[in-house]
């Protein structure tokens, strides 16, 4: 049993469990009637590419996650990089499969957020704020492969899955600049440098929270054009929104580490409230 938990949290179950629900809410929101198949297939693949990413990460950042994250599976020493390589080599191989398995739009998505994941960890990492828009990006494409397992004619098409593909692409950008400010002890000792430390953490947490007020006006538009209801509002603004906001603003008056981390937990659960309010709108 241990064993078990110890391969879900190398493959971090939990993110690739909201990047499958990513890929149906993408596909609901490209449907006139439910379909089944594509979105499955294309859901288990996007949990694979995700996994994939997690091992490959934990391979290469070992000796950063040494001080930021020791609880990592490989940096105990529970599990081996040889293994944490088979996985993520079988998890890449199950992806391209499962695209295949559905059309050959989603089977160039998912290759190209492969090597989008393979650039970042091999390079973009290390280039400040270039490796944050990949990981953004990657949070977008989540939603437009569901419509892409739908109807690729559709997928681009309001309402649809480019409206939660853009609010996914702000929402990462602001979490991956909170994470990088959390993570400087560890990434200078390695001589990486990130956006914090080319700007400094205030003007860095500054530059989250302008593109977190960009969001906060886009999630405004699809009640604007009458796209989405009352609910979708409720929970969008006031739930997400504006307690987001207001964290937001307490983590940049105290970075403390604690504070950051809180920060960077409230944009998760963020996240899956966005993906219920997407759900009822």
């Amino acid at each position: 049993m241990r064993i078990v938990l110890d391969f879900l949290r190398l493959i971090r179950v939990s993110n690739g469990l909201l990047t499958a629900i990513g890929v149906w809410v993408g596909a609901y929101l490209t449907w006139n009637d439910p379909i089944y198949y594509g979105p499955m297939i294309a859901s288990l693949s996007a949990f694979l590419v995700c996994s994939f990413g997690n091992c490959v990460n934990d391979m290469l950042d070992m000796e950063i996650d040494r001080v930021n994250r020791p609880d990592r599976v490989l940096v105990r020493g529970v599990l081996s990089t040889r293994i944490a390589l088979i996985v993520a080599l079988l998890c890449g191989l199950g992806a391209m499969i499962a695209a295949v398995a559905v059309n050959w739009e989603v089977t160039v998505t998912v290759a190209v957020a492969i090597m989008l994941l393979v650039v970042y960890n091999f390079k973009l990492k290390r280039v400040p704020l270039a490796g944050n828009i990949v990981i953004a990006i990657l949070g977008g494409l989540t939603f437009v492969t569901g419509g892409l397992a739908v109807n690729p004619s559709w997928t681009f098409e309001f309402p649809g899955p480019l409206i939660p593909a853009v609010f996914a692409v702000l929402l990462h950008l602001v979490r991956e600049i909170l994470k990088d400010v959390e993570d400087i002890a560890g990434d200078r000792a390695v001589g990486i440098t990130t956006f914090p430390q080319v700007v400094g953490i205030r003007s860095a947490l500054v530059t989250a929270i302008g593109f977190f007020v960009v969001l906060v006006i886009l999630t405004m538009v699809p009640v604007l054009f009458g796209w989405f209801g009352d609910a979708y509002k409720i929970i969008a603004v006031y739930i997400v929104d504006l307690p987001l906001l207001a964290l937001l603003i307490m983590v940049w008056g105290n970075p403390s580490p604690r504070m950051l981390t809180f920060g960077s937990l409230g944009l998760k659960v963020g996240m899956a409230l966005g993906i219920i309010a997407l759900m009822v709108a």
